[in-house]
């Protein structure tokens, strides 16, 4: 929950206010959610079109997708930058050039840029060449990009006093040429950098290479900036931030930014202190070293990689992300998109080639559209309301003409993205009724729904995209809406959902990598049917990193930015305040979960805490529901689809710690809802371990050593040797699992021979044992089933015993044996192997409806739990009641 003392940044100007949060009373949280809820309610001044429209995000420290109680911050930075070194090997393509064109300016803007390109460029390398004649080349030497043109606006004067003329016969004021000349001379001191000097030293001179381009963008776009011109609008300076080498007031980690780039009003001070900017207003990161080498621009991505993750934890509306990496005088600019990052050709700004390609970009990046910066167009914040608008589809399928939009408002944001690559899921609780007045803590909007955001794997064709999260909620909705509640279960419902479009020149465009990418620029494609896609897109699930996969381009990964608008809003699992409130929602959710593969042949395949949700009725019982169907699959279009010979990869899908050994391994046997109970075990272990209950759970000195915490340490295989061993047989699993559950919730004395609590109450077993008593019972039936061979118990593989096997003999072989000896004689060889994962899932329908009743038995037990704490509550209210 929202810690009500917790204080942020709101959406404002360079110097907003800081007001106080308010506490969240119902939100949803779906998969890969890392951080606490906030409120993101702006106050004071609205931020203009050359802000960046995102609001600073309350976290509750955490990084790690699983659990922060297992990690110090020493270890969650170990963990990003090993990840930002598999980044770079694995998911940069380097010298990618064509990302550059990504932020040229709209037609209207492109002749303006072209003009300003010339003149920064031009009256820089005459200033350059008469300070510091080695600094540069003569005109003759210069190349073509660089001499100045006949037809240029602006001429190099071949007088000695040829900057200054060159640039008052360009409108300047000699003030305004005295200050970029003093942002050259510092500039200068970067252009004719030696590597041997100290890369505190760079900072500035870096700093006043961007704020000379900006004093040239200011002085054009001025002029541009009234109400009847529309070519100043949208338009931006890009300026560095005062302060240097320093970590982010809303960071979630120690790291320093050496800069970032923000974007601001176009008659903002070049000069103006902007202190330490935010993530949530950065347009970019610049990272620096000193070593104009390739480790150099490799430790210097590598930081950026782990920077550029804030980026999109901390704005909600970002869709893909810049930032600029410095290597001695060596620049190149990077593009993060959803699965990949890019990286430009060098830039060598000491040669005036360079320095005019790198003047481009700043150029670009002021006139260009925000869209071209990675915001989302179809997000505007109302400065008269003080609250977010965010189009959402009317109707199911893409969002196109007005008809078929619908905006809602928000002032809250339930989850953010914490990935540098994947779906980039976000969520909002909103409402669909406009608010009539400025919203406040007075007047605050009341949340119906929950928006999900996010950047889903589909097939280009949405007709024929049948594992969209979409078509699931629609049929558990057809199947199980009015079947809820006599089941006794609650289901997530939709209201409406589909691919995300917006505006660009005139027309609507579907918001999809293609799109990002500039029509398909970037994307390689080599696949000659949608179904190759998808089947490649699919094997690469985002929340894991498989061993050994290597992904580029040629993969023709493809996803489409989705929106799904749905209720009811439910809080997070970690909001229990009881054992018997967590088991009874673990429990709902797994009896909602055998409704989905029953009732409406879906299987979840992600069982994980970001996706069960707790939902408080007013008689105040606590249940729990099962969401988020990214990564379901339609049981029976898969049986359909293996019918007609479609090969089918192996997949994994989930969420590490919690995934079965069957999914972790990334072995054949098939994956069965049987996986998904054994993901239910393991959150089930983690979360007793930790504590149950909200605000008691354990520090990390009471977590030093607990086995669980292999779960998510090392590499895969020494996480699924972990729970291998932990689940092998019921003694291994109650030594190192169970016997580490956090005492909580005790009523009275615990037996355990009986089911006595508190004085001697038969049938309810004390909360703490409840838990206990649970797990013990989910593991020995999904690892000593007593309806399999004990041969098929455990984990792991093992040569099959109790019995010979016979010979490998024909018909007429055994008949002759039978005929010479009497019998078919038994083999010496070696028994064969048995994989008891296998033996299980073939038994996977029998052993479920097993669990299924063990459930329901500790689902009833829990019930009467809370039931009795309501009722006792309710009764010591009245006693304090004076009579």
């Amino acid at each position: 929950m929202t810690n009500p003392g917790h204080k942020r940044k709101s959406l404002s100007t360079p110097e907003p206010e800081e007001p106080t949060t308010r506490p969240q009373s119902n939100f949803i949280t779906p998969r890969s959610k890392r951080q606490k809820p906030s409120v993101i309610q702006g106050k004071g001044q609205p931020p203009s079109s050359a802000e960046i429209r995102t609001p600073s995000i309350q976290r509750s420290g955490t990084s790690g997708a699983y659990s922060s109680r297992l990690s110090t911050t020493e270890h969650i930075l170990t963990e990003r930058h090993a990840e930002a070194h598999d980044h770079y090997e694995r998911r940069l393509d380097k010298d990618e050039d064509s990302i550059l064109s990504l932020t040229e300016p709209p037609d209207g803007k492109l002749e303006i840029a072209k003009e300003l390109i010339e003149k920064a460029a031009l009256f820089m390398e005459s200033y350059l060449r008469t300070v510091s004649p080695n600094s540069g080349e003569s005109a003759e030497g210069m190349s073509d990009a660089i001499k100045p043109r006949p037809d240029s606006p602006m001429q190099l004067s071949s007088t000695p006093t040829g900057p200054s003329t060159s640039i008052q016969r360009a409108g300047n004021t000699s003030d305004n040429s005295a200050l970029l000349k003093e942002k050259l001379d510092e500039a200068n001191k970067w252009i004719s950098w030696q590597s041997n000097s100290k890369e505190k030293n760079m900072y500035g001179p870096i700093g006043a290479f961007i704020k000379y381009v900006a004093l040239v963008v200011k002085e054009k776009l001025t002029s541009l900036a009234d109400p009847s011109s529309g070519n100043g609008r949208g338009c931006r300076l890009v300026l560095p931030s005062t302060k240097s080498d320093y970590n982010p007031p809303d960071a979630d980690d120690t790291m320093r930014i050496d800069m970032g780039l923000v974007g601001a009003k176009i008659n903002s001070p070049v000069e103006a202190n902007n202190g330490r900017v935010l993530y949530y207003k950065v347009i970019a990161v610049l990272e620096a070293k000193r070593k104009g080498d390739d480790d150099g621009f490799r430790d210097a991505f590598e930081q950026l990689d782990i920077y550029t993750r804030q980026m999109y934890q901390q704005q909600h509306n970002l869709r893909f992300a810049w930032g600029i990496t410095v290597s001695g005088t060596h620049v190149r600019v990077c593009l993060f998109g959803p699965d990949r990052a890019k990286s430009s050709l060098l830039i060598d700004i000491s040669k005036p080639e360079g320095r005019r390609a790198f003047i481009k970009v700043l150029v670009h990046w002021s006139l260009c559209e925000e869209s071209q910066l990675g915001r989302d167009p179809t997000m505007e914040y109302l400065r008269d309301l003080k609250c977010w608008q965010i189009a959402c589809p009317d109707k199911a399928g893409s969002m196109g003409k007005g008809a078929d939009v619908k905006y809602y408002y928000f002032t809250t944001v339930s989850c953010q993205a914490d990935r540098l690559f994947g779906r980039h899921t976000r969520c909002f609780l909103a409402t669909d009724i406009r608010p009539t007045e400025m919203v406040s803590d007075n007047n605050p909007l009341r949340p119906k729904f929950v928006i999900k955001d996010l950047w889903a794997f589909s097939k280009r064709n949405a007709s024929e995209d049948t594992r969209d999260e979409v078509r699931s909620l629609e049929k558990v909705k057809a199947c199980l809406f009015a079947k809820a509640a006599e089941r006794d279960i609650i289901i997530p419902k939709i209201e409406v959902g589909g691919r995300v479009s917006f505006l660009r020149n005139g027309g609507w465009v579907e918001d999809n990598t293609d799109t990002l990418y500039g029509r398909g620029k970037l994307v390689a494609d080599k696949a000659d049917t949608v179904d190759e896609l998808s089947e490649l897109a699919e094997n690469n699930a985002d929340d894991v990193n498989k061993p050994g996969e290597v992904r580029s381009d040629d993969d023709l990964y493809f996803r489409a930015h989705r929106r799904i608008v749905m209720e009811p809003i439910g809080e997070p699992l970690r909001s229990t305040t009881s054992v018997a409130e967590f088991v009874t929602v673990v429990c709902d959710v797994m009896r909602c979960h055998n409704a989905f593969v029953n009732d409406c042949s879906i299987l979840h395949r992600d069982i994980s805490p970001n996706n069960i949700l707790v939902f408080r009725g007013d008689d105040g019982i606590a249940r729990g529901m099962l969401i988020d169907l990214d990564c379901a699959i339609d049981i029976d279009q898969e049986k359909r689809e293996e019918r007609e010979g479609r090969v089918k990869r192996k997949e994994m899908t989930g969420t590490l710690p919690y995934m079965s050994i069957n999914n972790l391994s990334g072995s054949l046997v098939e994956h069965t809802s049987l996986d998904d109970w054994e993901s239910m075990l393991c959150v089930i272990c983690w979360f007793a371990t930790l504590g149950t209950i909200s605000g008691k759970r354990r520090g990390d000195e009471e977590l030093a050593g607990c086995p669980i915490g292999k779960w998510r340490q090392g590499s895969t295989k020494d996480m699924i040797t972990a729970k291998e061993s932990a689940f092998n047989n019921p003694e291994l699993f109650k030594s190192s699992i169970v016997n580490h559950f956090k005492p909580e919730g005790v009523a009275g004395s615990t037996s355990d021979k009986g089911d006595k609590i508190g004085g001697g109450t038969v049938g309810k077993p004390d909360e703490s044992e409840l838990l206990k008593r649970l797990a013990i019972s989910l593991h020995e039936c999904l690892f000593k089933n007593p309806s399999l061979n004990p041969d098929f118990h455990g984990t792991v593989e093992k040569q099959k015993c109790g019995e010979q096997t016979l010979p490998n003999l024909s018909v007429q072989e055994r008949l002759e044996a039978v005929r010479l000896h009497g019998q078919v004689p038994l083999t010496s060889e070696i028994p064969p192997m048995v994989n008891p994962l296998k033996e299980r899932a073939e038994k996977w329908k029998d052993i479920s409806e097993e669990l299924l009743a063990f459930t329901n038995v500790y689902w009833e037990q829990a019930m009467a739990l809370q039931k009795d704490a309501l009722k006792a509550k309710s009764n010591a209210t009245i006693s304090t009641i004076p009579q």
